[in-house]
């Protein structure tokens, strides 16, 4: 009785002694602690250490994805590389692919994704999968293989990933995906694709894309044979949801030009250029009226008769110019720039040196640039697993502005350039230029210092440097045919040269072209075979630079009604005789090109990459 009155006022005495806390603020509780997800991977990994087939797999699993959550993507990949995916159910196995290869996708591991996303397993059960996994894993599909240069994959998988949309949203991105690819396939590889197809969707595809790239130079056309499409095709996905720019192309129709100004040089050391493009926008415009196609009036106007180009732009608008295509000269383009105003949309047919200049409205930038081909250059082969470049360029503006462009991107990619001095246009022998920088010399060295010590001769093979991965050659056909063997007699020949589109004219020549050998280079479209008709190419006797000037004089005048498709849908992608055009900032007009590559002598597309 006694232990209970004692436990009863103590208790009484707790109670008041809480009730006094709680008037106080009360008591603090207890937290409790939430794991990280670095924590949480570490739980996984110990379970991982002692469980067997399946559960090991699962906990490893688990653990990955926490560490991606943790922003430890690196550990995530050595833990998915460690993982016997084999004892993975069919429904898990799915979360290891896509989240495997969308770690591999971050830390640019192209061709590992490349093989996760064919995995036959894969392929196998993608179909059992839940809807939102089958849609991440087409995805990734055809972002990848557009990348890669798998065109036909990649349209594959776009038009797949339409089907499993579920909302409106998702199958236009898939739609706008398929017709950007679609936009910059080569005109021999649609047809091929056209001929070949079996599948229904894929056909109609096919066929509303050779709408568009063979009546370019009419939108009227276009729209009157889209018409036509959709009446046989009225249950098609392009017709129920189209590209964005083709449901643009009516509003375009109404705003176009009729008559245009063209600035060229016809007198002095630019006249040949000024002709060569006057030549291939004619081609074009007469192309156009070939088959009935709606064309503009064009005057021409000389800009190599005064020193400033303000008279003549002024004279052009006050004739009734409703689009000025032109100067050429870097200097007159500059001039533009000096105007109060332009009062109509004026495509110069060249590019601004300062970036900083300020751009006026009405203005854009159109032009051959060597510069966008190097930053393509850059990229393609980074993706392709080169890591450290030789560059081998010319002593003159283009081959600084090219350098200058392919150092700047390999250096956000995070390679190592080696720069070879710059050679002269007369430069015939390349070995003593590229013998200090392979460090022959160095080995030729080594040798006499070793016979020195031996007292005897020594039977050697020289050895180049061991770092290098690949070449980055500007260069005309005749000095790229003296640089390629020169890098083979230099213990080179394994160096994976990449070239610009100087180095190919569209002439074929297999035996002069056999000292190219698996030389990559981005292409001119209108160079390769079967690219484009008869009518839209060059003179063969025309230099190299001028049969480029002419394909430049045909996207010029396309130009007329692409540049109204791409100011009011700035995504808009068209295919060109010097490359696929898109507007980027500044008003600059950007080419992507094509890829080929020199095998017997002869030029082949070889769009797709390859792993290094």
């Amino acid at each position: 009785m006694f232990k209970f009155r004692i436990t009863a006022a103590a208790l009484l005495w707790l109670t008041l002694l809480l009730g006094g806390c709680t008037q106080q603020g009360g008591l603090t509780p207890v937290s409790r602690h939430t794991p990280t997800p670095a924590e949480l991977a570490d739980q996984e990994l110990a379970q991982a250490a002692g469980s067997i087939t399946p559960e090991r797999q699962l906990h490893q699993l688990n653990a990955a994805r926490f560490l991606d959550q943790a922003g430890k993507q690196q550990k995530a990949l050595q833990t998915l590389a460690a993982i016997d995916a084999a004892g993975l159910p069919d429904d898990r196995y799915g979360d290891f692919v896509l989240l495997y290869s969308a770690l591999s996708l971050q830390g640019e591991q192209y061709f590992e994704a490349r093989s996760l996303l064919m995995d036959e397993r894969m392929t196998a059960i993608a179909y059992r999968l839940p809807l939102e996994q089958q849609a991440r894993w087409q995805k990734m599909r055809g972002e990848l293989f557009s990348l890669l240069g798998e065109d036909e994959n990649s349209i594959r998988a776009f038009a797949a990933l339409s089907t499993l949309a579920t909302t409106p949203a998702d199958q236009a991105y898939a739609h706008e995906q398929l017709w950007q690819v679609l936009s910059h396939i080569s005109d021999p590889y649609l047809a091929s694709l056209t001929a070949t197809e079996t599948d229904p969707t894929l056909q109609g595809w096919y066929s509303l894309a050779g709408i568009i790239r063979n009546h370019q130079g009419d939108v009227n056309q276009q729209l009157s044979l889209i018409t036509l499409w959709k009446s046989k095709w009225s249950t098609h996905p392009a017709a129920l949801t189209p590209p964005t720019s083709l449901g643009a192309l009516q509003q375009i129709a109404d705003s176009l030009p009729t008559r245009i100004a063209v600035l060229l040089p016809f007198e002095g050391s630019l006249a040949q250029a000024g002709k060569a493009i006057r030549s291939g926008l004619l081609a074009a415009w007469y192309d156009a009226r070939s088959y009935g196609g709606e064309t503009p009036r064009i005057r021409f106007y000389d800009t190599s008769l005064g020193d400033n180009i303000s008279p003549v732009y002024q004279q052009a608008v006050a004739d009734g110019a409703q689009l000025v295509i032109g100067p050429v000269q870097r200097e007159k383009v500059e001039q533009l720039l000096a105007m109060p105003a332009l009062p109509v949309p004026t495509i110069a047919l060249n590019y601004l040196e300062n970036a900083a200049t300020p751009i006026p409205d009405n203005f854009f930038q159109f032009g051959l640039s060597v510069s966008d081909e190097a930053r393509q250059i850059a990229d393609r082969a980074w993706i392709e697993g080169q890591r450290t470049a030789l560059a081998i360029t010319p002593n003159s503006s283009s081959g600084e502005r090219a350098l200058a462009a392919f150092r700047e991107r390999w250096s956000e990619h995070g390679g190592t350039l080696i720069e070879a001095p710059a050679y002269g246009t007369a430069q015939s022998d390349f070995t003593p230029l590229l013998k200090p920088v392979l460090n022959i010399e160095q080995s030729e060295e080594r040798k006499k210092r070793l016979q020195q010590l031996l007292g005897k001769t020594l039977y050697f093979t020289p050895r180049r440097r061991q770092d290098l991965d690949m070449v980055f050659l500007v260069a005309y056909p005749d000095q790229a045919r003296q640089v390629k063997p020169t890098l083979d007699f230099l213990f080179a020949s394994d160096l994976q040269i990449y070239g610009t589109s100087q180095l190919y004219s569209g002439v074929q020549d297999p035996g002069r072209n056999r000292d190219l050998e698996n030389i990559r280079f981005s292409a001119m479209p209108w160079t390769l075979p079967g690219a484009r008709d008869n009518q839209l190419q060059p003179a063969t006797d025309l230099p190299p630079l001028y049969r480029h000037m002419f394909a430049l004089g045909i996207d010029a005048y396309h130009l007329h009604q692409g540049l109204p498709q791409m100011l009011l849908l700035p995504n808009t992608r068209l295919s060109g005789s010097t490359g696929t055009l898109q507007l980027g900032e500044r008003g600059t007009i950007t080419r992507e090109q094509p890829w080929a590559l020199f095998r017997g002598g002869r030029v082949r597309a070889a769009q797709q990459l390859s792993e290094n």
